[in-house]
């Protein structure tokens, strides 16, 4: 055989094992994944572009199995590896699973757990209250920190002091420590309070436990 014979050959050749190495990378590649819905015991998946409605214990036909599914996240097991995601969170192939965060809050010594954080970049003091099912702040908080309550959903509100009237708002965020929460429903009310009540709006995307007289959030 020529040169120029055997030259191309080895051309043709290079050139298989280029499209099979980069048809071998699109296999291998991990799915493409986003949550854009979420119920009890349910969620709407985008894989690859391709919309799948799952109930808690189906799998896709791109092999994604929905574990467990509430109102606020979903959980999937892909490739063997078990992931918790929220609505419009996306997974991929350079998806790395998030390291926990802790934040320890230490009791006042009136059985109070106060810590500091942030509402919308803005630093305020936070009273943690799992009684609470929200957020919740005095309207004078909501001026200081620059929140449009009025365009709020105006509702009434059980306080301490008995009913009153209040606004209904959602965050766009909330930080204590290391934890940041986007959309965080909230309540701006008429009655006097010193702190912000971090309530469950914020508190169910963590993990709350309690030792020694310490506090621990962890997402």
């Amino acid at each position: 055989m020529s040169y120029q014979g055997r030259a191309r050959v080895v051309f043709f050749t290079f050139g298989l094992m280029i499209i099979f190495l980069f048809s071998c990378h699109r296999v291998m590649a991990g799915p493409d994944v986003v949550v854009s819905g979420l119920f009890n015991n349910g969620a709407i998946l985008d894989i690859n572009g391709k919309q799948r409605m799952l109930r808690a214990g189906q799998t896709s036909p791109e092999g994604i199995k929905l574990i467990s599914a509430n109102k606020q996240q979903a959980k999937l097991l892909i490739d063997g590896k078990q992931y918790t995601l929220g609505l419009s969170r996306r997974i991929n192939n350079n998806y790395k699973q998030a390291e926990s965060v802790t934040v320890a809050v230490n009791n006042n010594g009136y059985d109070q757990f106060i810590t500091s954080g942030s509402i919308n970049g803005r630093g305020v003091k936070f009273l943690v209250d799992t009684g609470a099912t929200s957020v919740a702040m005095s309207i004078s908080t909501a001026k200081t920190l620059g929140i449009n309550y009025l365009a709020g959903i105006p509702i009434q509100v059980g306080t301490a002091s008995g009913v009153v009237n209040g606004y209904k708002i959602t965050l766009n965020n909330v930080s204590v420590g290391g934890i940041s929460v986007s959309g965080v429903d909230a309540i701006v009310n008429q009655s006097p309070m010193r702190e912000v009540l971090l309530g469950m709006s914020f508190l169910n995307h963590v993990e709350v436990s309690h030792k020694n007289g310490v506090l621990y959030l962890t997402k």
